[in-house]
């Protein structure tokens, strides 16, 4: 299943990058999503099958969190409180290095 989804968030991106390219931002945001939350939903299905302790766990849990809030800042630019959003996102995304290079946890 997590094969699928990646496969189909490939092609989602190469579709949001053919869209831009083409017509521009606007009409791109859907696929841009759509590739974010087919990651996310790969990531969290390969999770469900193979999680081996609760670090990974975590981690795993903080990098779908942020693919999924990353594919709402996509598909909705316009919405209030996206800046904060977006830097969530980043946080989550720092974190997550965080507890993986992080020799003491």
């Amino acid at each position: 299943m997590a094969g699928g989804l990646i496969a189909a968030s490939v092609g989602a991106g190469i579709l949001a990058i053919c869209v831009r390219a083409g017509w521009g931002g606007s009409p791109a945001r859907p696929f841009e999503g759509a590739t974010l939350f087919l990651a996310a939903g790969a990531y969290l299905a390969h999770v469900l099958a193979h999680h081996d302790n609760p670090r990974e766990l975590l981690t795993r849990s903080i990098l779908i969190t942020a693919f999924a809030l990353w594919g709402i800042v996509q598909i909705a630019p316009g919405l209030p409180g996206n800046a904060l959003l977006n830097d969530v996102v980043i946080v989550l995304f720092v974190v997550d290095l965080a507890i993986l290079v992080s020799p003491w946890l």
